[in-house]
């Protein structure tokens, strides 16, 4: 610790530094005859505690506090007094002072008062580290948080005590709308964190809400606690919102582990949402009753009509399909996902059928979007499907009408997944079936720039926006917005704004 001792007596100065010296802390000692003298030492070199006497020229032991209080109100203050006054005691706490000791000073008063200050300065150094890591999660996505152990014990470490002691459920909670406001966030944050059964985080990413909520009796999940929750985001925040809810999952040391395998659930929970999107709470459900939607019939059908670009035919077998499917209340979630397999199936035999029949070199490592059931998670509504599905079928069948959706679908990808290791060559294999070399020239055309320039200016806007907004580490901005090399980082950054990130960081103070 930093102390300055504030005394205008010479030997009564001495005396306290030289008791406060003996204590077994490691302390920084300095000292000042005046209230005027302690501000310059503040100013100049700052410090954790003031020990000053309440009576000195210039400036006396409560304008002291006044003026740390306004100007410094991180330092901490302690009053030495030879009057016992009960008035001097109270102005002295409206000021924030931690002790008053009366003269002469016990060490072992002493002592106390200066080991309550450092434990306070503790705790509050500990709530902000908790802060400032738990601000550095938001910014990343919650299922590779997961993938870590070290860091998910660093970031969710709220969550882990709940997951410690009971029962609970874990739930995704979404907008209906994709994007919403700081001030939404901030507002669903308080409604649902005012509840001591629930522990929320919010994940920008995927603009997820996630939440631990504490088992009823007998192991039922909180419905009606939930229900009054999405009220209240509707009617205070206006912002209505969908709920995937995980099975009930037992008190756990495994709590990386298990909270992993209950997200899957809440984010198939939630993906119902596709089919019953009148519903605002889904529950999750073990995968049973399969069935096959979409015919052999229709699979050929669709085979042939985009091995002869007829497109028009393709998109209406498709959406056709997905009417069918949101207008049944029988179809579970599951058996779209299988349907849905079935026609990437298709559209990428089709597609590896035409490169080798224009002798472009085939990709082994070609693999679907829909490979994982998470993939649906990316969609809000069955509206949303449907266009990325028609738009993808007019990409296989070569319609060049369709250049421009290419890259604005293209660019909302990038938008939300930025921070990702991403390549033209992957996307052009596994996203939009094209060839690499024609997106990254329809990128080009349409942008005005390559897609690894467009990718390093997205980088370093979004990065440009946490060192204004947040208090995280330049480390930590580095890694949130994709690199894992932090001079190459600052780098790249000092060539986009002209001056480093701290450079940045400090001039928009």
């Amino acid at each position: 610790m930093r102390i300055i001792v504030a005394d205008d007596e010479y030997f009564a100065r001495k005396a306290l530094v030289k008791s406060i010296g003996q204590l077994e802390e490691e302390i920084e000692l300095c000292e000042a005859e005046d209230g005027t003298e302690v501000m310059e030492l503040l100013e100049a070199g700052g410090a954790d505690l003031v020990v000053t006497d309440i009576r000195m020229p210039d400036m006396d032991g409560l304008e002291v506090a006044k003026n740390i209080q306004a100007r410094f109100p991180d330092v901490s203050v302690i009053i030495e007094s030879g009057y016992a006054d009960f008035g001097y005691a109270t102005s002295a706490l409206r000021y924030g002072v931690k002790d008053y000791l009366t003269k002469p000073v016990r060490r072992e008063e002493l002592e106390k008062a200066i080991q309550r200050v450092k434990e306070e300065r503790k705790k509050i150094k500990q709530k902000i580290e908790n802060q400032i890591v738990a601000r550095r999660g938001q910014f990343m996505n919650f299922s590779h948080i997961l993938e870590n152990e070290v860091v998910a014990n660093e970031i969710l470490q709220d969550f882990f005590e709940k997951i410690k002691h009971g029962s609970w459920y874990l739930l995704t909670v979404q907008s209906e709308r994709k994007q919403i406001s700081k001030e939404e966030i901030q507002k669903l944050q308080e409604i649902f964190g005012r509840e001591s059964k629930i522990c929320i985080a919010y994940f920008y990413p995927k603009n997820e809400f996630i939440l631990v909520m504490e088992a009823e009796e007998e192991n039922h999940f909180p419905e009606a606690l939930l229900r009054k929750k999405l009220v209240e985001c509707w009617n205070k925040a206006g912002t209505r919102c969908h709920a995937g809810i995980s099975q009930c999952h037992e008190a756990t040391a495994e709590c990386v582990k298990e909270t992993a395998k209950a997200y899957r659930e809440a984010v198939y929970a939630i993906n119902q949402r596709l089919l019953y999107p009148e519903n605002q709470i889904y529950y999750y459900e073990a995968e049973v009753n399969v069935v096959q939607l979409f015919s052999q019939a229709e699979e050929r059908e669709l085979e042939k009509s985009l091995m002869e670009n007829k497109s028009s035919g393709a998109v209406q077998l498709t959406l056709n399909f997905l009417k069918r499917c949101e207008n049944s209340r029988d179809i579970s979630i599951y058996s779209l996902f299988t349907s849905l397999i079935q026609l990437m199936n298709v559209i990428n035999k089709v597609y590896s059928m035409k490169k080798k029949k224009n002798n472009t070199e085939e990709n082994k490592s070609s693999y679907l979007l829909f490979n994982f059931k998470t993939d649906l998670y990316s969609f809000y509504s069955m509206e949303e499907l449907k266009e990325y599905m028609k738009e993808l079928i007019l990409h296989v069948s070569e319609e060049p009408e369709q250049k421009s959706s290419i890259v604005k679908d293209l660019l909302q990808y990038l938008e939300w997944n930025y921070q990702y290791d991403i390549t033209v060559n992957e996307l052009a294999a596994h996203k939009y079936f094209v060839n690499p070399s024609y997106l990254s020239r329809l990128f080009k055309s349409e942008t005005g720039m390559t897609f690894s320039k467009y990718l390093k200016e997205l980088r370093m806007k979004k990065a440009a926006e946490l060192l204004k907004e947040s208090e995280l580490k330049i480390g930590d901005v580095a890694c949130c917005v994709g690199y894992n090399d932090v001079s190459y980082f600052i780098q790249t950054f000092k060539k986009q704004y002209s001056m480093t990130p701290e450079q940045f960081k400090n001039s928009e103070k």
